[in-house]
């Protein structure tokens, strides 16, 4: 049998399960070491699952589960000619809410079962797992462990799309979180949106909100990637207060002169 990207990703999931014969799996393998974007994508795939076995299951609101029931609805009247059992998915998500692995499963749903589909179609449900990875993150971010905080902060590099709740909530986690360690996970995910005027006054804003030195570094080579001139004053601002770091003063001052020549 002729090996291409859908088979090759069916027997590897198959591999996974322990269901693949030997023949099989060495007639991947070769395929796999010959196409190695594929095979990147797939080892991806695998660390992604593994991470998201360890995470702690948080239980949905009745507004998100009110959402996914939407959701469901949509994808099952667009696959009105598929058989499936979407009752047995609903009843799935509910007993099985994993933060991230969710979306895998879903958009794997969708992906196999809405075929064959236009491309309006097909725009109309990728809208759709954006969506719905829009609302793991922001249930994430809520959670008390840093750790699941990071995680979902990291996620905003699958939202290549501006949203403003997602930037409204890393704004709140740059300026508020206990932890600086989310709270630089946070700069760095709003970077994405480098080119957006509102996230970067919110940069400029923060500069004031953080009595770190590690942030206020941060936030200094943020300002000067970004050439963002008004944050020259912010930092003039920090310098002169008594509660600035001595060993930042340095940084600072040649920050807030390179941005007043930009």
């Amino acid at each position: 049998m002729k090996l291409n990207k859908d088979l090759a990703t069916e027997w590897w999931m198959d591999d996974l399960a322990g269901q693949l014969d030997a023949e099989r799996k060495l007639q991947l393998e070769t395929y796999l070491s010959e196409n190695p974007d594929l095979a990147s994508e797939l080892r991806e795939t695998q660390t992604i699952w593994t991470q998201m076995e360890t995470m702690e299951t948080p239980e949905p609101g009745e507004s998100m589960d009110v959402r996914f029931q939407a959701m469901l609805s949509g994808y099952q009247s667009a696959a009105n000619k598929q058989s499936f059992d979407w009752t047995f998915l609903t009843q799935w998500f509910r007993s099985n809410w994993q933060v991230g692995f969710a979306a895998l499963v879903i958009g794997l749903v969708i992906g196999t079962l809405v075929i064959p589909r236009p491309n309006q179609e097909v725009n109309q449900l990728a809208s759709e797992v954006q969506e719905m990875k829009k609302m793991l993150m922001l249930t994430l971010i809520e959670k008390p462990q840093a750790q699941e905080r990071i995680k979902a902060v990291n996620m905003v590099s699958d939202m290549p799309r501006s949203d403003e709740k997602v930037i409204d909530a890393l704004v709140f986690t740059l300026n508020q979180d206990p932890s600086n360690n989310v709270r630089l996970a946070a700069l760095e995910a709003l970077m994405v949106y480098g080119n957006n005027s509102n996230v970067r006054e919110a940069l400029v804003s923060s500069i004031a909100t953080q009595e770190s030195p590690l942030l206020q570094v941060a936030l200094a080579d943020a300002m000067i990637l970004l050439q963002e001139k008004s944050a020259a004053a912010q930092f003039s601002k920090v310098l002169s207060s008594p509660k600035v770091d001595d060993s930042i003063k340095s940084k600072l001052e040649s920050t807030i002169q390179t941005l007043k020549e930009i």
